[in-house]
């Protein structure tokens, strides 16, 4: 695991390449408040008289031999995530730079500073949003029409970058993404323990239509969808997202590319929706929702010259969020208790992903009560 002092010799190579000769260093590690199983977490300060101060975010690895052990794609997600902002983010801004995309119509995403690689030593390093007045999601509530509504026009630029990286370079672009089929036993067994643990809160009617559910093999989702348009985040939901209040205006950073991949857009969606949402918002603006995504995907391609049309047509992303429904009962299932787990109940991965397992406590509880009878009244259950 990576020492203090390598994340301060790192912070003293930043100083340099940012001409701070005569600078000071504070560093202090932070908790994510049972939000992070990957990674110790830091911020710091680069200061020096007469010049604005340096605000850091780093991200060390710390993962056990057997945790790396036996959940290989864990060994790979430093790399990704480091790769993302020193190649892929840079590559986004020339495609932006490209096609003259004004800043405000931009992805957002933290400044890059630098990254170190070492096996067992891997540190990232980023601008620290908080301030800069970003904060991040309470991820024992669920979000309101205009979080969501932001969230997802940032997911739909992302997605379009994407699409244009991959016309751009093609089949290069698939050795820095996360690959999850080397470890499809390990997340088959994460997910039928998580929805068993599910189970233990719905009566007996439910537990059953599940239970039949699970076992067909016509409704196990094979390879995360087989149409993989575009390049994904992965992991979108509001515990990978930072917000803040600016001018009155909602502003949203994407964070947390460590499970980036070529994939169906449409997984990214249905993810988001089923990690943050409770039934009342899937109620009241499921539809709106979707239809804000393929509205704000639409302008987002119009601003890098792709019509949509030509590449990801409505009819096409209506028929993929059909087909993604049983990925968010999936998601849900296997997320609610991770995502709302009260920081003292937190657990570390020191083994097989199993050892994350978590039993839903009283909100998440809710939580999946709430998906289970969505899925019924969608006749999918």
């Amino acid at each position: 695991m990576a020492s203090m002092e390598q994340l301060r010799g790192i912070l003293h190579d930043i100083a340099k390449k940012e001409n701070y000769i005569s600078h000071k260093i504070d560093i202090k590690p932070i908790t994510s408040e049972g939000a992070n199983f990957t990674a110790d977490l830091y911020i710091g300060t680069i200061s020096e008289p007469l010049k604005p101060d340096i605000h850091i975010f780093a991200k060390a690895a710390n993962l056990t031999e057997d945790a790396r052990k036996n959940n290989e794609f864990f060994s790979r997600i430093y790399k990704i995530e480091a790769l993302f902002y020193s190649e892929i983010a840079e590559s986004f801004g020339r495609i932006y730079d490209k096609n003259q995309v004004a800043i405000g119509d931009r992805l957002n995403i933290p400044t890059y500073y630098s990254h170190n690689l070492l096996p067992y030593q891997e540190i990232l390093v980023l601008e620290n949003l908080e301030a800069s007045g970003y904060q991040t999601f309470d991820r024992m509530k669920t979000f309101d029409w205009e979080y969501a509504a932001v969230a997802v026009t940032q997911m739909a630029k992302f997605h379009a970058l994407g699409l244009s990286y991959r016309q751009e370079f093609g089949n290069e672009s698939r050795d820095l993404i996360f690959d999850m089929s080397k470890d499809q036993d390990e997340m088959n067994k994460f997910t039928q323990q998580a929805v068993k643990s599910s189970c233990e809160c719905l009566n007996e009617d439910y537990k059953q239509r599940l239970i039949n559910f699970f076992s067909s093999k016509e409704s196990m989702p094979n390879g995360m969808m087989k149409d993989k348009t575009m390049l994904i985040h992965g992991d979108f939901r509001p515990s990978n997202l930072m917000h803040r209040r600016h001018d009155g205006r909602l502003e949203i950073v994407l964070l947390d590319f460590q499970f980036m991949r070529m994939g169906n857009p449409a997984i990214d969606l249905i993810y988001f929706i089923f990690s943050g949402s409770d039934q009342e918002f899937r109620r009241l603006y499921y539809q709106s929702l979707l239809n804000h995504y393929f509205t704000q995907l639409t302008g987002a391609l119009r601003h890098l010259h792709i019509d949509v049309e030509n590449v990801y047509p409505r009819k096409t992303f209506d028929a993929n969020m059909i087909e993604a429904r049983p990925l968010g009962l999936m998601f849900g299932l296997t997320m609610a208790g991770m995502v709302m787990v009260a920081p003292e109940d937190a657990p570390k991965l020191t083994g097989d992903i199993s050892s994350v397992l978590i039993k839903p406590n009283q909100l998440a509880q809710e939580r999946i009560r709430g998906i289970v009878q969505d899925y019924v009244q969608w006749g999918i259950l």
